[in-house]
């Protein structure tokens, strides 16, 4: 039923007007899938749905969207990761900042459905810190350009101005890597297997 409705709603939902529903669906279906009710997992996504639907809430998508990539095993939903990939591209089509971040880190790890895409996941990133002020997203762009042998991407002013940003917005890991790889000139020095874990890691 849900990946049916996310499925619709991707159709139909085209402005964002923030709800409060989202965070008290998520908690509906957290409190619901640990005491295994049914009925109070099924109040959350109802209101989940709600606030895709009516409200053309895109915090709603978003959640959405990853309750159906995971699935649910007490309400018998198998994870559906081809449909969640639809809706998260719908959102990154709004600009949408948590499925720009999200997207590009993706393409980053070629991880959950997607091709390796470094070229296009910079600019997803720069995309969110120039239009969202994504700190975590400035971060991960410094390091892509830093490291890139891609001619015209590793400019030094560039690199400078996103770590910047994100050192002053506390991002983990920020500090460390300009001090390690910018400022002692290392090149490639950085080739993390996953930057999802890497990131988590700092």
């Amino acid at each position: 039923m849900l990946k049916n409705l996310l499925i619709i709603c991707a159709l139909v939902c085209h402005t964002a007007l923030a709800s409060p529903l989202s965070d008290g669906a998520l908690q509906l279906i957290k409190i619901g899938n640990e005491i295994n009710s049914r009925d109070v997992v099924l109040r959350g996504q109802s209101l989940l749905m709600k606030g895709a639907f009516d409200l053309n809430d895109l915090d709603a998508m978003y959640e959405a969207s990853k309750q159906v990539r995971v699935g649910n095993k007490l309400m018998g939903y198998e994870p559906a990761e081809r449909e969640a990939n639809e809706a998260l591209i719908d959102l990154v089509r709004k600009s949408y900042d948590p499925a720009l971040y999200d997207y590009a880190l993706y393409l980053l790890d070629g991880s959950k459905g997607f091709v390796k895409n470094e070229f296009l996941a910079l600019n997803l990133f720069e995309e969110s810190f120039y239009v969202h002020k994504n700190a975590k997203s400035a971060f991960i762009a410094a390091i892509i350009r830093n490291e890139s042998l891609v001619p015209g991407t590793k400019k030094r002013q560039r690199i400078d101005e996103l770590l910047t940003f994100a050192i002053l917005n506390n991002v983990r890991g920020a500090q460390k890597y300009q001090e390690k790889y910018v400022q002692r000139g290392y090149l490639n020095s950085l080739n993390p297997e996953n930057w999802s874990q890497w990131l988590e890691s700092q």
